[in-house]
């Protein structure tokens, strides 16, 4: 009896340990809840990663709210969320924090879109920043195909992502002056304006895109992984998640789950572009250095506005 005593107390503890431990998947479960603002534009894939993300842990809460690139930026260095989603780079001198980090999801292309009633096609940067900006042109009939129709301009607020990407690589710098800029950054607002008002202009993300509006090309180019990647058209941007680090179980998993290959596809389902479709080592590679991608989609610590405007303008 003895020399079974030893033995018996072995296996009696091994088996506390054991109990102890419990089911790997029960002491893995996230919980907790995130707070996501920002882009519109980006939005509709989160609202769809967020929706599935909760079904797979139940006792994670996530909500999402837009208000504009620049509000999420604003929302998370100030700690109101956990994730800003914006369609613009991080501004150094408005947030200089170190800890600000950049995780490239997406791109989305962006569109111009008109009323069903007009019936141009096709738009250059020039007409573009003398309808919008100077104000040259005020009917459509000054356009070539153009019927005569007044031209009301749909003009998002200051807060827009959509709009700083717009000024920067469409009106070339120019702001615009001409239109009343809506109150809220709301894209479906966008889409409903330019729907119900003849004549009317606007641009959205494309993966808002209802059959209630009419899309107007850009140089006789419409967006695709190609054009954009050619050169040739310009009117997108990078879709950036910003975090103050990322240093809790579950903002690291759903920003990895926003990369996963299921919430890629969606993100092509809905018309965004993939980060494979972009071959982003082509922006964010130094001269005789090759990353793979999905270090990049972590981290855009090579990747910046110059390496944008160098490589696809």
């Amino acid at each position: 009896m003895m020399g079974i005593t030893p033995l018996f107390l072995l296996l009696f503890l091994a088996s506390l340990l054991t109990g102890c431990a419990g089911n790997p998947q029960q002491t893995q479960e996230l919980s907790g809840k995130l707070s996501i603002s920002g882009s519109t534009a980006l939005k509709p894939l989160v609202d769809v990663a967020a929706k599935e993300f909760m079904r797979q842990h139940p006792q994670v809460k996530i909500t999402v709210d837009g208000g504009g690139s620049k509000k999420g930026l604003k929302n998370v260095n100030n700690k109101v969320s956990d994730i800003g989603d914006s369609d613009i780079y991080v501004d150094p001198a408005l947030y200089p924090d170190p800890n600000m980090t950049d995780h490239i999801i997406c791109v989305t292309p962006f569109v111009m879109i008109v009323n069903p009633g007009v019936k141009v096609t096709s738009l250059s940067k020039e007409q573009l920043i003398d309808i919008l900006s100077s104000g040259k042109i005020t009917n459509w009939n000054q356009i070539p195909g153009g019927n005569d129709q007044p031209i009301h301009p749909v003009v998002r607020p200051s807060t827009s992502g959509t709009r700083e990407t717009f000024r920067k690589y469409v009106l070339g710098g120019a702001d615009e002056l001409v239109g009343t800029p809506l109150n809220v950054d709301d894209t479906n607002a966008v889409v409903n304006k330019v729907a119900t008002t003849p004549g009317a202009i606007g641009y959205i993300g494309l993966s808002a895109l209802k059959p209630t509006v009419k899309t107007v090309a850009l140089d006789n180019f419409t967006p695709t992984a190609q054009t954009i990647g050619d050169g040739k058209y310009n009117f997108w941007s990078y879709e950036h998640m910003y975090t103050l680090g990322d240093n809790t179980p579950l903002l690291t998993e759903f920003l990895a789950f926003m990369t996963s290959p299921a919430m890629q596809k969606k993100a092509h389902d809905l018309s965004y572009i993939t980060i494979d479709e972009m071959n982003l080592p082509k922006v964010g590679s130094l001269p005789g250095e090759q990353l793979d991608q999905p270090a990049l989609a972590f981290s855009s610590s090579y990747e910046s506005e110059v390496n944008r405007r160098e490589s696809y303008n």
